[in-house]
């Protein structure tokens, strides 16, 4: 039970109003940091998961097209026993259509039809997010899978 003595509540924090009710004032400010830190850390968390994503999702849509120009050059030994000289080759030759001959980061395929002997009949690569041939990156048809 709450008593009331010179003005002052002796239970606690508050102020006694008529009725013996109790009533806060608001937050303290430790409660309102701790809530501005916890929201601050679920904000960098999103962010950096979002990043990723994005980095991930180029990746996929580069291997996937990568897929798509592989069967294409398949068909289009098949027709004419013989790789085609060039890519777009197979864009006039209607194998492919024009969108498909960039990557993930919107370059285009590295291509050659000499490849690299009787299992990898020619080379096709992207030179991934660096931009640079021969790094960690690069992604090519014959290792993406893995």
């Amino acid at each position: 039970m709450l008593t009331l003595i010179a003005g002052k509540c002796e239970a606690g924090k508050g102020v006694v109003r008529r009725g013996g009710s109790r009533r806060r004032s608001g937050f303290s400010l430790l409660e309102l940091t701790l809530v501005l830190v916890i929201i601050g850390l679920l904000i960098g968390a999103a962010a950096y998961s979002v990043a990723g994503a994005g980095a991930r999702a180029k990746v996929r849509v580069t291997k996937a097209s990568m897929e798509t120009i592989r069967s294409a050059l398949s068909q289009y030994n098949l027709e004419h026993s013989a790789y085609p000289p060039t890519l777009q080759t197979l864009i006039t030759t209607k194998f492919l259509e024009d969108k498909k001959l960039r990557d993930g980061w919107d370059r285009e395929f590295y291509y050659d039809p000499r490849g690299r002997g009787r299992e990898q009949p020619y080379t096709l690569a992207s030179v991934g997010e660096d931009g640079q041939g021969g790094t960690e990156d690069d992604i090519d048809i014959w290792t993406m899978n893995r």
